[in-house]
């Protein structure tokens, strides 16, 4: 009888482990899935197209960004909004608050 009870406490806490872990990955996608890069030692940036910014800590590449919904100029002024960013954090460009669509860092890009 201890056997089957032992063997339910164990089915039970193995469920609870699995929804635990489909609620992290539903609600937090950016914890499990996303890409962040420390940006706060930006010191300058380049505009690569309509969509997307090349941070640069000197002439050192941090961190390449693309916005899909905000139109970027080659005089448009971008603002970082806090030191650490992630994939669906915003940038303010040209004041406007854009969502980052993606955001990869330089060690792990091209």
């Amino acid at each position: 009888m201890d056997y089957d009870m032992n063997m339910e406490a164990d089915g039970e806490m193995k469920r609870n482990i699995l929804i635990l872990l489909g609620f992290i990955l539903l609600f937090a996608p950016n914890l499990v899935l996303g890409d962040c890069v420390d940006v706060s030692r930006t010191t300058s940036y380049y505009i690569q197209g309509a969509h997307d910014v090349i941070l640069y800590y000197r002439l050192t590449p941090l961190a390449y960004i693309n916005v899909q919904w905000c139109n970027i100029f080659s005089d448009s002024s971008v603002q970082i909004t806090k030191g650490y960013l992630c994939d669906s954090d915003k940038i303010l460009i040209d004041g406007q608050a854009c969502d980052i669509f993606s955001l990869k860092s330089s060690a792990t890009t091209y």
